[in-house]
């Protein structure tokens, strides 16, 4: 047992996700000791008779990244260049770059190499806040490559502190070498196996991508199965993607750039949570997720990285939270609030974290400011003093 005095905390509170103004009703407390093992014992304003194991100026939950790429292997950096020197997808594709590339390299990769090329992200998503995160598998786009990434992803969960949480996204990207619907039924019929490493089923959902018929037929043999869906939705163009997950019962339809107000209300009516990834619109130089109109109709929002070699590699939670309030209109405490207690509910773990309250894991990250206005402001400023996990001392600069 040992304790953190804290001069603030920020947190929001409760077992349900926020939604509409109530995503800004953030509990603050000043001038308070946490005690904790494991889990939070007691918040209190009395010197605890344990060990006060650092002094910080701001204490927040840890971040709780609900939309990652990890783990993949090798980088994509000249198509970067290329992008940003004009080059459209399709040219890009021509010179053997975009997701194929990648999968070919995860194809490529033993199991031990994709877990130490993935093990450094995970140290630097943590020493910048981020105490769980989601990854995904995805660049196999064939079975066994697909188990080999979820393997990947388990033994990254038990070698490192951060939590990894799997989601089974075999139906990323089309196959070049396989029929489309041949290969959903292909991956339908490696479910049991998919059940040793996940309960969570994923479909990337677009043009060029997944069709709606198909989306639907693949979900619905997910959920037969005891899945939970998640829907990488209408972020290219409107397919209706968005509207299908809210049907469908869908924890989460994610990106949504191209939704419009029906599809709006449609979320705002469910308990399918819009997560918002403006890193990826950043760094692509698209138009941001309709995040403000969001919460102002009532809908749970999460945030996340959407971090991953091709779109945006960018993992750091505080550019994450620059951007949520500078180009999505979020304020601070809506933020938090999204990428905390509303992205635990993506993953389903909202009772073991993404509040400070007793009972919770102690995951938390102690800040050298003093407020939590300055977080969204000083993006990528080494602003992080202290993180701790599940009580564990991970980084202690205080």
């Amino acid at each position: 047992m040992k304790a953190v005095f804290a001069k603030k905390i920020v947190t929001p509170v409760g077992e349900k996700p926020l939604r509409g103004k109530s995503m800004r009703d953030v509990k603050i407390m000043e001038n308070v000791y946490v005690i904790f093992d494991e889990k939070i014992l007691d918040i209190s304003r009395e010197r605890p008779g344990v060990e006060t194991v650092a002094e910080v100026d701001l204490l927040t939950p840890g971040f709780v990244d609900c939309h990652t790429h990890i783990p993949f292997y090798g980088y994509r950096a000249k198509e970067f260049v290329m992008r940003s020197q004009g080059a459209k997808y399709v040219d890009i594709l021509k010179t053997g770059g975009g997701i194929h590339s990648t999968v070919k390299m995860v194809r490529d990769a033993s199991l031990e190499e994709l877990i130490d090329f993935n093990r450094h992200f995970l140290d630097e998503m943590m020493r910048r806040g981020a105490t769980s995160i989601e990854g995904k598998s995805g660049y196999g786009l064939e079975v066994e490559t697909e188990l080999k990434q979820l393997e990947a992803l388990k033994m990254l969960d038990e070698k490192h502190s951060i939590d990894v949480h799997p989601t089974f996204l075999g139906a990323h990207a089309l196959p070049k070498e396989r029929d489309p619907w041949e290969y959903l039924e292909d991956l339908v019929g490696n479910f049991d196996r998919v059940k040793e490493y996940t309960n969570v089923v994923d479909i990337f959902v677009d043009d060029g991508a997944y069709s709606i018929d198909q989306a639907k037929w693949y979900l619905s043999k997910a959920k037969e199965n005891g899945f939970r869906i998640r829907i990488h939705a209408d972020e290219i163009k409107r397919t209706g993607a968005t509207v299908l997950g809210v049907e469908l019962g869908a924890m989460s339809v994610d990106h949504l750039l191209k939704i419009n107000d029906e599809d709006i209300e449609v979320i705002a009516k469910s308990n399918t949570a819009a997560v918002m990834m403006p890193g990826t619109s950043f760094y692509l130089g698209e138009e941001y997720a309709p995040a403000r109109k969001l919460i102002d109709s009532g809908a749970i929002v999460a945030l996340a990285s959407d971090f991953n070699p091709g779109s945006n590699a960018m993992n750091d939670p505080t550019f994450v939270m620059h951007l949520a309030v500078s180009r999505l209109r979020m304020t601070p405490e809506e933020a938090l609030t999204a990428f905390t207690l509303n992205s635990s509910y993506v993953l389903g773990i909202l009772g073991a974290t993404g509040t400070l309250e007793e009972g919770k894991h102690a995951d938390m990250i102690g800040w050298n400011v003093p407020d939590l206005e300055a977080v969204p402001y000083l993006p990528s400023h080494d602003i992080v003093s202290l993180v701790v996990k599940k009580g564990s001392i991970w980084k202690n600069l205080s």
